[in-house]
């Protein structure tokens, strides 16, 4: 059921491109209604950096945002992550952007999750959900392009562009100063406007199945029927979407369902297959916001575009049915698969073990304390043992002038290890970074403008250096 009262529209600009190990630069929020009607001021927070973090220099040079910029115009990591959280519970919340839950929605739970906020409750409790039009953008150019312009291309690629900046162009749609968290925003609202006006079905259809019962209901792995899935992962001049037959559910991780694509070749066998993706196994997360939708949908104009009809696709998928079982269990094949990656420092552990409800409640009396006081509830008998360390971290990352002399050192010393010898790969050494501020400052491949950026980020690296090492 929808329970539905605003969408509120968010983005976010990052000092790197991992969303555990990264932090936010920036984040602007507007909410309107369901009409898309904005019927609030807009929202425009920068958080600040701690001692313990250096951010990455490409990020910066994409985004024009400097460390000295943010910190001055920043508030504590802690209490930015808290309004914009009071701003996702209010109930009836749509929190919606574009790609926000493969990038901004991670980057938020892991922010909640640092600060010793519940990282998920904002998705899903008193009618509270979540989407992202990214998909509805690729659906409508394959599906329903009439009245909107999709004549941008990709040079990376070949093919259509839907990047915002590409999609606002050739639209005519505002987005000067792109890559500035607030633009970016009122330009996915712009674009969300255009589809609700020109495609209303389609509009409404992906907004109503935002929810991963109703895609459960269409990614049916009982019946096994066809369905269409548009995604980044089908690129082609063909466009987005491929038909796609329903095989099972990953009973390790409820949210999984493995399909098989319909534009493949039948496999023999999957014996020896290593990488499932090869002969045609794709993973669809149900909790992810897919854009799916029923074989119904196909027309002529879109068998042309797509280069399938729906004759065949019923027929190949009947076929599968028919003499080819094996494809329904892959159990075998999964049991062996990893398709992530795990991180050992408490700061990035946030899927490895889920907040139960006894240290929900003890991080939410916790919340309530002073930061001297926070620091003294090492006496809370987590149990969950990591809590501690974040405890701890939070304080000095937010407070540092809590801290005693003694404690000081230690947060010193802690920020020294994260500099010199940083716990994941995707973080760089503090000497790496300096040295690659200067090669990029003293290149002749750098324009001015990066050059500046560059340097500012070399100053508060030597800064940094001194202050936490010297």
């Amino acid at each position: 059921m929808n329970y539905a009262k605003s969408i509120l529209w968010y983005d976010l600009e990052t000092f790197g491109l991992n969303p555990r190990v990264d932090r936010i630069a920036q984040a602007a929020l507007i909410r309107t209604d369901l009409q898309l009607n904005i019927i609030e001021e807009p929202v425009l927070l920068y958080s600040k950096l701690s001692d313990d973090y250096l951010p990455n220099p490409e990020s910066c040079i994409v985004t024009g945002l400097t460390p000295q910029e943010v910190n001055e115009k920043g508030i504590r990591e802690h209490d930015f992550i808290k309004k914009i959280n009071e701003m996702f519970l209010v109930p009836g919340t749509v929190a919606a952007g574009f790609n926000n839950v493969n990038f901004d929605d991670e980057c938020i739970r892991a922010t909640l999750y640092r600060n010793l906020f519940d990282p998920f409750e904002r998705e899903y409790k008193e009618g509270r959900s979540r989407w992202d039009i990214m998909n509805l953008v690729r659906a409508t150019k394959d599906l329903r392009p009439d009245g909107i312009d999709f004549s941008a291309i990709n040079p990376e690629t070949g093919f259509t562009s839907f990047k915002l900046t590409d999609i606002t162009r050739v639209n005519h749609i505002d987005q000067e100063g792109a890559h500035d968290a607030l633009v970016d925003v009122r330009a996915t609202i712009d674009v969300a406007r255009l589809i609700m006006e020109k495609q209303p079905k389609l509009f409404s259809f992906s907004f109503s199945h935002r929810f991963k019962n109703e895609i459960w209901a269409l990614l049916d792995p009982i019946r096994h029927r066809p369905v269409l899935h548009t995604s980044a992962y089908y690129v082609s001049e063909r466009g987005n979407t491929h038909p796609i037959l329903p095989l099972m559910a990953n009973k390790e991780r409820g949210n999984e369902i493995y399909c098989f694509d319909l534009t493949y070749e039948i496999p023999e066998s999957l014996e020896g297959v290593e990488d499932l993706r090869e002969v045609g196994i794709v993973k669809v997360m149900a909790n992810k916001c897919p854009f799916i939708a029923p074989m119904s949908v196909m027309n002529s104009d879109c068998e042309r575009r797509l280069g399938f009809t729906r004759k065949q696709v019923e027929e190949k998928a009947e076929k599968i049915r028919r003499e080819h079982r094996y494809l329904f269990n892959l159990t075998e094949a999964l049991s062996a698969k990893k398709d992530y990656e795990s991180e050992s420092d408490a700061d990035y552990t946030i899927y490895d073990r889920f907040l139960s409800e006894a240290d929900k409640e003890k991080l939410k009396d916790i919340e309530k304390l002073s930061p001297a006081e926070k620091l003294k509830a090492g006496e809370y008998n987590f149990e969950d043992e990591k809590y501690h360390k974040l405890l701890w971290r939070m304080v000095a990352r937010n407070w540092p002038e809590s801290l005693s002399e003694k404690e000081r050192l230690q947060w010193k010393n802690f920020c020294a290890s994260r500099l010199i010898n940083p716990p994941s790969k995707y973080a760089k050494p503090i000497e790496l970074y300096l040295r690659e501020c200067t090669e990029h400052m003293d290149s002749i491949e750098t324009n001015a403008h990066d050059k500046l950026i560059y340097k500012a980020l070399y100053d508060y690296g030597k800064a940094l250096k001194k202050r936490v090492l010297s």
